[in-house]
């Protein structure tokens, strides 16, 4: 009797991992406990003889086309050294030939943006920019400022008047 639970058993866990090989959230469980292993220095015994997770083409070209997404505009960022809002990088992205899909293609720019660790949002300062710059507006904008600034005088950094409100006026000459 034994015998045929361990069999029914057996192959009730044939049925269930067949099943859980077509989840992509078990595919990605796979793959990091193979990735763990391999970094181990040694793969786990159970793991041998697994062959590797393939993700299937639909996910393969998500994944391709999010790194596609990035890549168009980390390199639009990175040339034009500022912030960009999310409807001047939906153009960046169509000029690129990238097709972004969603009911509202361009709400689902920024949601691939916001979830990537490559960029953030800053609306105050024009949008969407690089990590690294952290919470500045970009290389180009702030050496755009440091150019412009002309040499501050001391009554612009102190507030006060250009001349003192106790000289008077000579009438006589005309001078301070």
């Amino acid at each position: 009797m034994s015998d045929s639970i361990l069999a029914a058993a057996e192959a009730e866990e044939a049925d269930l991992l067949k099943a859980l090989e077509t989840n992509p959230t078990f595919q990605r469980l796979r793959t990091v406990r193979q990735v763990i292993a391999l970094l181990n220095g040694s793969p786990k015994e159970e793991e041998d003889h697994k062959k590797p997770v393939r993700f299937p083409p639909r996910i393969r070209e998500r994944l391709s086309k999010r790194d596609e997404v990035e890549h168009a505009v980390w390199s639009h960022l990175k040339d034009t050294g500022r912030r960009a809002s999310s409807g001047e990088l939906f153009s960046v992205i169509q000029k690129a030939g990238i097709v972004i899909g969603g009911a509202v293609p361009s709400k689902a720019l920024a949601s691939t943006l916001s979830t990537s660790g490559r960029f953030n949002n800053i609306r105050e300062l024009g949008g969407y920019g690089l990590e690294e710059w952290g919470d500045g507006a970009g290389p180009s904008v702030e050496m755009k400022n440091v150019v412009d600034d002309k040499s501050a005088t001391s009554s612009q950094i102190t507030g006060e008047p250009d001349r003192s409100p106790f000289e008077t006026k000579d009438q006589s000459t005309g001078s301070w």
